[in-house]
């Protein structure tokens, strides 16, 4: 069956479908997609590296699973070399079928319930991820409710492709970033991205070997404020504002080769404005813990121009 939901506005067009509240494609005026895309169908390894979905409650990270909430040490399933969870393990928020709860030309809405116990936390959960389209610019707004304290670190998956991903030129508002060990888990420093290939506060080109999460500098935390900029061929430009104090950056290079797409290593680049990874396991990092009275939200904002 056709599950596929198609929205436009002025500018864009993009589609989704209710398995993991994804966003399959992002075309501006009339052009290719800006995302990496693949039939699932013919390529079912192309759902396993999240492309486009809502990834989480707990996205990127988090170390030996375990998961501390007031004394209480909760696992989490292992999905990453027995070693870690990654996105909330096997049956995290990108593997559910989502319902819709409102469809309109421009907007869509999508709900997933959690039960006590999912992916290893506690809690009864309402995740609510409302995308809408306004001119040149997809919105995306993400909530969440528990009836007991958990944690929420929800995230957007998409890999970006302004034209050829050699022309990127990317630009964050970060002066730090989180060095990662082996494993890809942040080591618990926070480190100056001055002198290192990270440095992004001028475009550049990204790191063909960058997998990690930039501190943004916020000054409040529930208005959407600038975190990247990404200039693509021919002045193509992605602005991203948000709420989230980190943004996730991926070039892509474990990508898998899919013949007969554009889908490879390095093809596309993942910028997940965030929480910061394995927050609940470093005490020093922004606290991730909601409550009944504490709920989860964040927004983002896509926009789409051409740099003059």
């Amino acid at each position: 069956m056709n599950d596929t939901i198609t929205l436009t506005s002025q500018n864009l067009r993009a589609t989704f479908s209710p398995h993991g509240a994804r966003l399959e494609t992002l075309c501006f005026e009339g052009g290719p997609s800006l995302i990496l895309h693949a039939d699932s169908s013919e390529h079912p390894e192309w759902r396993t590296v999240y492309p486009g979905a809502i990834v989480g409650p707990i996205a990127n990270r988090v170390r030996g699973g375990n998961v501390p909430i007031h004394g209480q040490v909760f696992q989490m399933p292992r999905n990453e070399n027995g070693m870690t969870a990654l996105h909330s393990g096997p049956d995290g928020l990108d593997q559910r079928i989502w319902d819709v709860i409102h469809q309109s030309n421009s907007d869509v809405q999508f709900r997933a319930q959690l039960v006590p116990g999912d992916g290893g936390l506690p809690g009864a959960r309402t995740i609510t991820v409302h995308y809408r389209l306004e001119a040149a610019t997809l919105i995306l707004d993400i909530s969440a409710e528990t009836d007991a304290p958990t944690p929420f670190n929800i995230a957007h998956h998409p890999y970006w492709r302004l034209g050829d991903a050699q022309d990127h030129r990317l630009q964050v508002n970060a002066t730090h970033y989180l060095p990662v060990d082996d494993r890809n888990l942040p080591t618990g420093e926070i480190a100056p991205v001055a002198g290192t290939s990270f440095d992004h506060l001028s475009p550049k080109a990204p790191d063909p070997d960058v997998d990690h999460n930039f501190c943004i500098a916020r000054q409040r935390r529930d208005v959407p404020e600038p975190v990247a900029t990404l200039t693509g061929t021919d002045g193509l430009t992605l602005q991203i504002d948000s709420t989230a104090p980190g943004l996730q950056v991926y070039a892509g290079g474990f990508l898998p080769t899919l013949v007969g797409t554009e889908v490879k290593p390095g093809a596309g680049l993942a910028l997940e404005p965030q929480d910061w990874p394995d927050s609940v396991n470093c005490p020093e990092f922004p606290d991730i813990l909601s409550t009944p009275r504490r709920s989860f939200r964040q927004i983002t904002r896509y926009r789409l121009f051409r740099a003059t």
